[in-house]
């Protein structure tokens, strides 16, 4: 996979490579010039991971543009969500990616390509970002464990954009102001419940879990990196 002066990259940064003797190759990085002596397999899988990263995200851009051009007036909404077991990233509808519609009567009616920051109630930060990528499908919503008083609701399938790993790891509740809605923080929130805000708030909250996912990607290579510092 490397090649002495070829250029590749891990979660520190950019690097060529000078020397390569199994089972490691000697490295420079771009940024500060440093050298390194780093284990081959492990930097190819780094680095593989890496390039399906780059494929990933370029792919999801042009999805998230293609969705935009079709769906010109899509909503975006914040999804509250209740989840007594904060150790456990799961909750109704979460494993199978699909999102329960309102009520028939409510203010609130989804479609194909709007937009959804998720809120926990317990822990009070934002942790994902999702967009409805097709037509709801009629269901009990016991099949996807809601206690709801309903025989069937409308389920809508998710696409999820961003995430953290944990709940408390999300944006917390006082790092952002929304502008479209002011009074959020201090909102009697209710589990299940769509709350509209524009799309300025929703990119600002998307951006804010965006870096809080990339940031736990370089923490956990970070670790890899260290462990393989260990063994030289």
């Amino acid at each position: 996979m490397f090649e002495v002066n070829g250029t590749y990259a891990n979660r520190k940064g950019e690097y060529t490579v000078l020397a390569i003797n199994p089972p490691k190759m000697r490295v420079r990085y771009t940024e500060d010039g440093s050298e390194a002596e780093l284990r081959i397999e492990l930097q190819a899988r780094i680095w593989e991971n890496i390039a399906a990263e780059y494929e990933s995200k370029a792919a999801s851009r042009t999805a998230r543009a293609a969705k935009r051009t079709a769906v010109p007036t899509a909503n975006h909404y914040i999804k509250v969500i209740s989840v007594p077991a904060l150790d456990e990233m799961t909750f109704p509808g979460w494993p199978e990616r699909v999102v329960m519609a309102p009520p028939a009567d409510g203010d609130i009616k989804l479609q194909s390509g709007d937009r959804l920051i998720f809120y926990a109630l317990e822990t009070q930060t934002f942790f994902a970002v999702a967009t409805i990528t097709g037509e709801p499908k009629t269901s009990n919503p016991k099949e996807y464990f809601f206690t709801v008083p309903v025989e069937t609701a409308d389920f809508f399938p998710l696409d999820i954009d961003a995430v953290s790993s944990k709940l408390d790891k999300g944006a917390d509740i006082d790092s952002v102001e929304l502008e479209s809605q002011p009074r959020f923080k201090r909102l009697r929130l209710l589990a299940e419940a769509f709350y509209p805000i524009n799309e300025d708030d929703f990119e600002l909250l998307a951006e804010a879990l965006t870096e809080v996912a990339e940031d736990e990607e370089d923490e956990a290579d970070d670790d890899d990196d260290e462990f393989d510092d260990d063994d030289d």
